[in-house]
């Protein structure tokens, strides 16, 4: 199971009390999934898919628990790919369709349908966040946190409704970003934190959890690989220098003798050749009068500079 279906298992186990918080929860999934039917004299009917079946008896029982309608889920096998079950949840054709869409928001009194979402499901928090589950449960998908890149996403095909849940979205501080996708457009949050909110708001605490581990651990990952870089690094570059260092020390050691340095230079020369691994830190620390690191350096760059007026001479 993917981990957007396992997102979306622990979204359907939520008990929801409100009817209004239900109702904002069907509007969501009948927006973005439904397909109405036209029956003879007058009557509607009611048709949504999914592949999750946890989805189905989620959106079968909160249409059984609020209202009178005729429901029925039928499961049908694909015959292409990988042959997955996919899932219809039908309405009856009746007359009473029509008056469950009015209670949805989604029609008014001349049967027309209304386009956006309905004002009473923005007003209150518990219903902006039971809309944005459906809306997820209809249409949206979430990466796995230990793989790849971190992605949420919600597929909707209406512009004004896009727009109307972009500032739903906006009241409880999610920012979603947009592309277009042939007809539809798609929202979608690639910062971690804002995912683990978003999944939390839904109400998929398990999920939520797993996102902020995975961000903590490769948070921590990425800063301990950062540390090694730079210490290989530093290291790489301590090496390079040492071996330069060695090079023009051994030069003035052939051709005039380390004995004919000063005092200070010949230690600083012999010091570097018994430890081409010690860094200027190192070398500081190892004199027999301690001194600063610039003042190794300094000691070092003249000893190179004396190296190259002897090749040049």
């Amino acid at each position: 199971m993917t981990f957007a279906a396992e997102v979306k298992k622990e979204c359907s186990r939520l008990d929801t009390k409100d009817t209004c918080c239900t109702n904002a929860e069907l509007a969501a999934f009948v927006r973005l999934n439904g397909v109405l039917e036209l029956g003879g004299r007058g009557k509607l009917g009611l048709s949504m898919k999914t592949e999750n079946p946890a989805t189905a008896r989620r959106i079968y029982k909160l249409f059984k628990d609020t209202t009178d309608l005729t429901v029925n889920v039928y499961v049908k096998r694909k015959a292409k790919l990988n042959k997955n079950f996919s899932y219809m949840i039908s309405i009856r054709s009746s007359l009473a369709t029509k008056n469950f869409l009015m209670t949805l928001g989604m029609m008014d009194q001349s049967h027309s349908i209304i386009p956006g979402i309905a004002n009473k499901f923005i007003k209150k928090r518990c219903c902006r966040r039971s809309y944005l589950r459906g809306s997820f449960l209809a249409s949206g998908a979430v990466s796995d946190p230990k793989k790849g890149d971190y992605h949420c996403e919600i597929l909707t095909h209406d512009e004004i409704h896009k727009d109307k849940l972009v500032s739903l979205s906006k009241k409880e501080g999610l920012i979603w970003h947009e592309f277009k996708k042939k007809n539809h457009t798609v929202l979608y949050i690639k910062d971690s934190e804002q995912i683990t909110s978003f999944l939390a708001m839904i109400g998929a605490i398990n999920a939520s959890l797993a996102y902020e581990n995975a961000r903590v651990y490769r948070g921590m990952r990425n800063k301990i690989n950062r540390i090694v870089n730079s210490e290989t690094a530093n290291l790489n570059k301590t090496m390079q220098a040492s071996w330069r260092q060695s090079q023009k020390i051994e030069k003035i050691d052939s051709a005039i003798g380390l004995e004919s340095l000063p005092a200070g230079l010949q230690e600083i020369a012999r010091l570097r050749l018994e430890n081409p691994e010690y860094s200027l830190s190192e070398l500081a620390e190892s004199l027999s009068s301690p001194m600063s690191k610039s003042a190794v350096n300094y000691r070092l760059k003249k000893i190179e500079k004396m190296a190259d007026e002897l090749e040049g001479s």
